[in-house]
């Protein structure tokens, strides 16, 4: 198993415009020679989804694992903030176990083109980011 992180390589910013929310959401991508998957097989797509009865904005996120070449993602931290939500979200799918530092699917295996997805309710959408992750 080989481990990347955007903490030990050379990170490239790029910037995907969502046209349905006209929201740019900046994110990283690090290309390694020493693994056969790399941080831009990890897809973070979120948009706003609805208003609670209390007024308080929904989102949706999914996280997907585009891996062309059939390798499977672990241990998977994004960057989160302080990620908080004001309905439940379940912690075995995505779970802040720090500030900036949240757990997805338990840390367990994500298998090529699969995708987990949580809605989160807050006043804001928080950003997140790809911070690191186990390949193989």
């Amino acid at each position: 198993m080989k481990v990347f992180s955007i903490c030990h390589v050379s990170i490239v910013m790029l910037s995907i415009i969502i046209i349905s929310t006209n929201l740019m959401i900046p994110f990283y991508t690090v290309v390694s020679a020493e693994t056969n998957c790399s941080n831009g097989d990890i897809v973070i797509a979120q948009s706003r989804v609805g208003t609670l009865p209390s007024g308080i904005p929904s989102f949706s996120v999914e996280i997907t694992n585009a891996c062309a070449r059939a390798c499977s993602i672990s241990n998977l931290h994004l960057k989160c903030g302080m990620f908080a939500s004001a309905v439940l979200v379940n912690p075995k799918i995505f779970k802040r176990l720090d500030v900036d530092d949240c757990l997805v699917n338990g840390g367990g295996p994500l298998a090529a083109g699969s995708t987990i997805s949580f809605k989160y309710a807050n006043t804001f959408q928080y950003p997140l980011s790809l911070a690191s992750a186990t390949c193989g």
